[in-house]
């Protein structure tokens, strides 16, 4: 209330309370005779009130209008409309119980002398007359909470962890998801404007304020706030947009909770538009998000809407399937998943759920338990397949290559140690392009310095696969043959060399790496498609 003072501010509700001019079944609720300010922020401030004959019901009411900024009567009337109606098709939407909209004229002195129902009357607003609108709502938590200095705070720990977070995403999913249904985009998702129901621990979207209804989808006016507005707006480099921008708001939602309410880029609650919205910035995933959740968060966040999800409800069906929930348990909440995939997304998917196929259609728990036996028998056979390359990749070092004064090089032996680095780099799905490109070069600078050498080839076979565990064998096998020049110990193994068994070993290094990719096709195509039964060895966690 930057035009008038909060004392001032206050005055005037009191006089509008007491006289009856807000809402006559509730009042402004007050402590030590002072009106509970919940908040304020933007244009609007938000007072508790209470229902008059039932006391210990908490409501909340918005006010705009005190830093004489409000939009039309009209919109306002529609956009509280749209809010209601919504409302009351979904539950994850912050009702609405009722309006009003005044207009006030003072004297000299600052007192209230008169009061118009604007909804009622038609008014001529000038320079003395204050047009206040306001917004009776149910009373809810709020999710974070921000200093002066803009450093927010997260007030709802149980967001902490990803299953809180994937339950407030598909609850703001479905409030979309009815949005969207009605042809009504919201344009304003951000943490300020979601809300927790404390005594139904369930999240709902509020603040319909600045909503769009788009006849065919789209909209063009920009709305935006920073770092939450999707690029197509924010760079205005397409003339309209549509429900992919809320997708995409959702999304840095989403991105916030899991990355200690710091935006992409940034280290802190604000938006660096420069990094954020640069064509080729990477999002990095979000710090406390598992794989699945940071692959649909990603999409969700895509620069180009062409690439996000194209519906809520392709969304909703992507959630619905990260949760470690036994199948069924959100099966109430969410609607006909489906029903609400789009045409273009079942064909991406249906190699995924085809029904004619004759086979027994999965449930959730069972594709579980299969994926556990998977990733055990999977990681067993990755390890075993490891040894051997590595074993093989270092004889085989020391079979082609009986000079070992390269080892000692500096310009051969940090390479090693990178290439290791960039196995870490594709395990966890960073940086591994721009380092994997840099080690190649490197390469290519030592082989014209010192000569090329059968280590080099193997370092650069490594990085091109692309593979974390064959790129980790060439760099540990590359630094195993240092190691041992650098200790003098190769002496002993002399005799690989001498008898030329370099080409044994590569021979078997083939067949171990021709049996790896044969044994990463088998896990990923054909395991329980003929009805394997569950191997002795394997134990499972409980479901």
């Amino acid at each position: 209330m930057s035009d008038i003072s909060r004392e001032y501010a206050e005055y005037v509700l009191r006089f509008l309370d007491e006289n009856s001019y807000l809402f006559p079944q509730f009042a402004l609720k007050k402590t030590n005779d002072e009106l509970i300010l919940l908040g304020s922020g933007g244009f609007s401030s938000v007072y508790e009130m209470y229902n008059k004959e039932r006391p210990e019901l908490p409501f909340t009411l918005k006010v705009t209008g005190f830093s004489k900024h409000t939009v039309s009567s009209e919109e306002f009337q529609k956009t509280s409309r749209v809010q209601w109606i919504l409302g009351q098709e979904s539950d994850y939407i912050v009702r609405i119980l009722d309006t009003r909209e005044l207009a006030l004229k003072f004297d000299e002195n600052g007192k209230v002398t008169d009061v118009r129902d604007v909804s009622k009357e038609i008014w001529e607003e000038t320079d003395e007359t204050l047009h206040l609108q306001f917004v009776l709502m149910e009373k809810l938590d709020r999710l974070i909470e921000k200093d002066r200095f803009g450093k927010a705070t997260l007030l709802c720990r149980d967001l902490n962890s990803e299953d809180e977070v994937l339950k407030l995403a598909l609850q703001i999913g479905q409030a979309l998801a009815a949005s969207h249904a009605d042809n009504c985009l919201h344009r304003d998702i951000k943490l300020e404007n979601i809300f927790r129901d404390p005594e139904e621990m369930v999240y709902k979207l509020g603040d319909f304020g600045v909503a769009k209804w788009a006849e065919n989808g789209n909209a063009e006016t920009v709305v935006y706030t920073d770092g939450y507005g999707a690029p197509e707006i924010e760079r205005r480099f397409s003339e309209s947009y549509d429900a992919t921008a809320d997708i995409y708001s959702l999304g840095i939602t989403l991105y916030l909770l899991l990355n200690n309410l710091r935006f992409p880029g940034s280290d802190g609650y604000y938006a660096k538009s420069e990094v954020q919205y640069d064509p080729e910035f990477i999002f990095p995933a979000p710090a406390r998000a598992s794989e699945k959740m940071a692959s649909i968060i990603r999409k969700m966040c895509s620069y180009d809407p062409k690439d996000r999800y194209q519906s809520m409800n392709e969304v909703l069906v992507e959630l619905s399937s990260v949760t470690d929930r036994d199948e069924g348990e959100y099966s109430a909440d969410l609607i006909s998943l489906s029903d609400m995939v789009t045409e273009t997304y079942r064909e991406e998917k249906n190699d995924e759920s085809d029904s004619d196929s004759g086979h027994h259609i999965k449930t959730r728990a069972e594709r579980k338990k299969e994926q556990e036996i998977v990733d055990i028998l999977y990681k067993e056979d990755s390890a075993k397949y490891f040894a051997v390359i590595t074993v093989l990749m270092t004889l085989m070092i020391i079979g082609f290559r009986k000079d070992s004064t390269v080892a000692l090089n500096w310009k051969f032996y940090i390479l090693p140690a990178a290439v290791i680095l960039e196995a870490l780099f594709l395990r966890i799905k960073e940086f591994h392009l721009f380092f994997g490109t840099a080690i190649l070069v490197f390469c290519v600078i030592s082989i014209m310095l010192i000569g090329l050498t059968v280590p080099h080839i193997i370092l650069i076979l490594a990085v091109l696969s692309g593979r974390p565990v064959l790129t980790l064998s060439g760099g540990l096998s590359s630094g195993i043959w240092v190691v041992l020049a650098v200790t003098d110990t190769l002496k002993y193994l002399e005799f690989i060399g001498r008898w030329h068994m370099g080409w044994i070993f590569m021979i078997g290094l083939f067949l171990a790496v021709f049996g790896y990719y044969r044994m990463r096709y088998y896990w990923k195509n054909n395991y329980f498609t003929k009805g394997d039964e569950i191997p002795g060895n394997v134990e499972l966690l409980d479901e």
